[in-house]
């Protein structure tokens, strides 16, 4: 008999594997620590100052552990606190540090990164005759705050703290991270903010008759407001109904499938709630987008299950809904459906005339008109007006790079299941950004921006890789952590067939 059929592996692989699983726990329980610190104090210093000192702190401890840094990062995505005046996420504040720490990784993004940022700056360049007319100084520190949120962070620091993830040869560990860092921490959030917040804008909601004004609420959950502007906050639910979707309709472990179902209902019914009928639009497409690419992995039977289960969730939570919702439900169809509202064309027409008048851009902006701005509802627009033709080009790009690179994945590289789900997810995500972009703004909510790429540059990388771990291998790993077995004592063939001795 061949030696390698039953040779043990090293004690010396056991332990770094079993430090990496310590590491990722402990880096979702402080997570979590961070979201309820932030709920308890905060935009204050109070919270403020430790958050930079942990964050920099848990930076230079974990830089080179990445799968548990990761994880730290992905969690602050989902604390629903911006820091200081200008709106910096807490992710986009560990995504720094890694990148003065590690400059390295700036090389190891996706090519067509950098030419998308050059063409935004070259359009934040070109108008700055028109933003530096009220000021120089005061100019340059709006603008290229807006510049740092709304091209640095997406294009090249969310994809450094995932850029790693290309190297992960987990994909089980990688749900994880997608599903207890991502999805569950941010449905918590705007379940609990729905559900146990107080509203803070009642005088200005009151403003819209009727239960109309059930889509301009804002909550306050402990010391923090949750926006639930139905154009602001139909972005993040709709992502979270494709990602939660993905993984509820995928092979994988039966707790993660009942835990996204459970996510996937509670989203669904934020989104109802909201009445937007853009994002619910968007997301059904996501979903269909999901079920497509499902039909060309796994069996059609196995598809059709599926889509008939999900069909009965939606379903049933709309049968649950509260009859004022029913009837805001009513309403939002009949303005926009029934009555076919234009108002969005007419909206365009105006930031497409901006466009002509001023190609080269004028800054950072989400309205247009001369005397009475009208907010302009189209992110692609919204770029092509404030760092004119380059920017809107680097936008759209942006969208349609994202989408291309998920359709062309190769297949061997989302063959595991836990592989699928988080393929699925980041692919429902951007198809339901791509299609939300032309009715909406995704980039007038930080938190929401950021945590919706945050999903699909997370999605995006563990897609790059081809898993090394079996699904029998990874069978075997599970019941031995469960059962306490000694890894010395787990034997692999020449054929990568498992045994416990």
């Amino acid at each position: 008999m061949d030696s390698r059929e039953t040779a043990p592996y090293p004690t010396s692989i056991a332990d770094p594997e079993e430090t990496r699983e310590r590491k990722a726990t402990t880096a979702i329980f402080l997570g979590m620590g961070i979201i309820a610190a932030s709920i308890l104090l905060g935009r204050f210093f109070a919270f403020i100052f430790p958050f930079l000192a942990f964050s920099i702190v848990m930076t230079l401890i974990w830089r080179k552990a990445s799968v548990p840094w990761i994880f730290l990062a992905s969690i602050a995505a989902a604390t629903p606190v911006t820091l200081f005046r200008y709106q910096f996420t807490c992710n986009s504040i560990f995504a720094l540090w890694f990148a003065l720490l590690n400059p390295r990784y700036l090389f190891q993004l996706p090519k067509w990164i950098y030419v998308l940022l050059g063409l935004a700056l070259m359009g934040l360049g070109t108008g700055a005759i028109n933003w530096m007319s009220g000021g120089m100084i005061g100019g340059i520190m709006r603008q290229g705050t807006f510049a740092i949120n709304l091209v640095l962070v997406p294009l090249i620091l969310l994809p450094m703290i995932y850029v790693r993830m290309s190297e992960s040869r987990d994909p089980a560990a990688n749900l994880r991270g997608l599903l207890f860092c991502l999805i569950v921490p941010s449905t918590l959030i705007l379940l609990s903010a729905k559900l146990f917040g107080t509203v803070t804008n009642t005088w200005e909601a009151s403003l819209h008759t009727g239960s109309i004004a059930e889509g301009f609420l804002q909550y306050r959950l402990g010391k923090v407001t949750v926006n639930f502007l139905r154009t602001e906050v139909g972005f993040i639910l709709a992502a979270l109904i494709c990602a939660s979707t993905a993984v509820t309709i995928s092979q994988v472990r039966n707790p993660y499938r009942l835990i996204a179902g459970a996510c996937l209902a509670a989203n669904a019914f934020l989104l109802l709630v909201t009445g937007s009928f853009g994002s619910i639009f968007a997301s059904l497409c996501g979903l269909f987008a999901i079920f497509c690419i499902q039909v060309r992995t796994v069996s059609l039977t196995k598809v059709l299950a599926s889509g008939a289960v999900i069909c009965c969730m939606l379903g049933l939570t709309f049968v649950l809904l509260p009859p004022s919702v029913k009837d805001y439900l009513g309403k939002r169809y009949e303005l926009r459906v029934t009555n076919a509202d234009t108002d969005r064309f007419a909206l365009w027409g105006r930031a497409v005339e901006q466009i002509f008048q001023h190609p080269e851009g004028v800054g950072w902006t989400l309205a247009v008109g001369k005397g009475k701005k009208t907010v302009i509802h189209n992110d692609y627009l919204a770029f092509a007006v404030s760092y004119g033709v380059l920017g809107g080009l680097a936008y759209t790009c942006f969208i349609i790079g994202l989408l291309v690179s998920f359709f062309v994945v190769e297949k061997n590289a989302i063959e595991h299941p836990a592989a699928l789900a988080v393929y699925l997810a980041g692919l429902g995500v951007i198809v339901a950004v791509a299609l939300n972009s032309i009715t909406d703004h995704m980039t007038e909510n930080r938190w929401y921006f950021n945590l919706i790429l945050s999903i699909v540059w997370y999605s995006y990388f563990c897609s790059r890789v081809r898993p090394t771990m079996t699904i029998d291998e990874e069978r075997m790993r599970d019941r031995r952590f469960e059962n306490g077995t000694d890894l010395a004592k787990v034997n692999t063939g020449i054929n990568g067939k498992v045994s416990i001795q």
